[in-house]
């Protein structure tokens, strides 16, 4: 059996990683740490009427890995005339590959990489988020940009509909902290975007915050993208703000259907 190589450590290539090991298969996860990945900065919130109708089979075939996988949390955040929002909750921490090979991919072909000046032999799982481009020319894609802040001490949960339609939502994502987005993407970011944001997060009652988590989210213009680009690799990314359900989605169609 063939060992299944994994580009990226964000959410798709982790949760790749974890249904194969589910299953028997070896994997091996390459991660270099580039800044800007969009994985540490998730919420790791996820309901179904988030996921569009042309999503929506992409959640129905997610859930059962997740259950599988991890435990699912439910949430209930706090509007401010007092009704509750429902979700559910698996914190990226719990999903993310915790020693991933740290070297670059510098190449990749038909059931092979190479990283570190060696090259591995094996089926090829290639999940690097906003860099996935350099590895199948003509892919169309691009970042959205957002950042999400840490404050000190565990808040009750909140969200909030903002200006501009945004949503602000504030739970405890890891403990001894309170985690806030309002979903801000842009394709050009700036300061002044962290300053609403903090602005924003200010207005709930969260100042000071202790850390900055920025990312850019990996957008496909006709929607996520999985394609078995050659025999033995295969290529996944497009994740928007929907990382968990796509990345668990795309898991298992790349385990249970696709590899041999």
């Amino acid at each position: 059996m063939s060992t299944l190589l994994i580009v990226g450590g964000g959410l798709f290539g982790s949760l790749a990683a974890a249904y194969a090991r589910c299953k028997g298969i070896e994997a091996v996860v390459f991660d270099c740490g580039c800044p800007g990945a969009a994985s540490p900065a998730a919420a790791g919130l996820f309901q179904e009427k988030w996921a569009a109708r042309t999503l929506r089979p992409h959640y129905y075939y997610a859930l059962p890995l997740l259950e599988r996988l991890y435990p699912i949390q439910p949430i209930s955040l706090r509007r401010d005339d007092g009704t509750r929002e429902s979700l559910l909750f698996i914190s990226p921490s719990a999903i993310l590959e915790p020693q991933p090979i740290r070297q670059q991919v510098t190449s990749v072909g038909d059931g092979w990489l190479e990283a570190g000046g060696q090259r591995y032999q094996g089926w090829v799982y290639i999940a690097a988020g906003i860099w996935s481009g350099q590895f199948l020319p003509g892919l169309e894609i691009y970042g959205k940009a957002g950042a999400a802040f840490l404050f000190a001490g565990e808040r009750e949960g909140r969200i909030r509909q903002g200006e501009a339609n945004r949503q602000c939502l504030a739970f405890v994502r890891d403990r001894g902290t309170t985690y806030f987005s309002d979903g801000t993407a842009e394709r050009v970011y700036s300061e002044e975007h962290d300053r609403l944001s903090l602005r924003r997060a200010a207005e709930m009652g969260l100042t000071e915050p202790i850390q900055r988590l920025w990312g850019q989210r990996p957008y496909v213009p006709r929607g996520p993208f999985f394609r078995r680009i050659a025999t033995g690799t295969w290529l996944a990314t497009g994740g928007r703000k929907m990382g968990t359900i796509l990345g668990a989605s795309f898991a298992r169609q790349l385990v249970e259907n696709d590899l041999p």
